[in-house]
């Protein structure tokens, strides 16, 4: 199955072709590291077909995002397919002992995340104990600790540091606005509140979209680095190839 958007921004799901995302049963999941942590895709975003249909409009119709939308049928059709892929590789996730979202402000990381629960019959954790870092903790962070910048990033992360200090300190952390190449060298959360006992655990990070995986990353240096956990990774989408 691929997808097809319509004029009026509307997904639907093709069974004739893959184009855009490719939801097959055999070229899925697809596997892969982020910087040593295991990473799972169930569906692979691609550029066959037109550039409309590059697996974006997906994500922004499940979450009701730029004016696209999907009905409810082709929804729970891919969540169906989704099912089955999960299913099909369960014994990629037999060490797994938890199951959490990454924090998101939309509710389909979370709506994903249990399922991903329910099909491999783990229990899921509510990531209350963590919240978005406000732009100053993250400028502090990174002034006390500065991280490994390429050469031919240096200019782009300076410009970026400069953009931080300008910006009002007390605002919420948006990854989003940051450049895609140098994301991964900021943390977005932050521990508040009591965490659960994590230590010598395995929990999988369930996101909705790969992009750079900054999210995941982040998430690594507080479930990992900080509660003794080790973590692998689902999403829904791939990066696009």
């Amino acid at each position: 199955m691929g997808i097809e958007v319509s004029k009026t921004n509307q997904v639907s799901i093709n069974h004739r072709h893959e184009n855009g995302v490719d939801t097959s049963l055999d070229g899925n999941p697809s596997r892969g590291h982020l910087k040593g942590i295991p990473l799972v895709h169930v569906f692979r975003r691609n550029h066959n077909g037109s550039r409309r249909d590059d697996g974006n409009p997906l994500i922004f119709a499940l979450k009701g995002m730029r004016g696209f939308s999907i009905t409810p049928f082709w929804e729970k059709q891919l969540m169906k397919r989704a099912v089955q892929i999960i299913s099909s590789a369960s014994e990629d996730f037999a060490e797994i002992d938890y199951c959490m979202p990454v924090p998101s402000s939309s509710p389909l990381c979370g709506k994903f995340a249990a399922l991903v629960a329910h099909t491999l019959e783990k229990p899921i954790i509510d990531p209350t104990f963590l919240r978005k870092m406000k732009v100053g903790e993250v400028l502090a962070e990174v002034k006390a600790n500065p991280p490994r910048v390429r050469s031919g990033l240096k200019v782009t992360f300076t410009s970026q540091l400069s953009t931080l200090e300008r910006t009002d300190q007390n605002r919420e952390w948006q990854a989003k606005e940051v450049d895609i190449s140098i994301r991964h060298l900021f943390h977005s959360f932050i521990l508040e509140g009591e965490a659960p006992p994590l230590a010598d655990r395995h929990v999988l990070l369930v996101d909705d979209l790969f992009a750079t995986g900054s999210s995941i990353l982040s998430l690594r240096q507080v479930v990992q680095n900080q509660l003794g956990a080790s973590v692998s990774a689902m999403c829904l989408l791939s990066g696009a190839r």
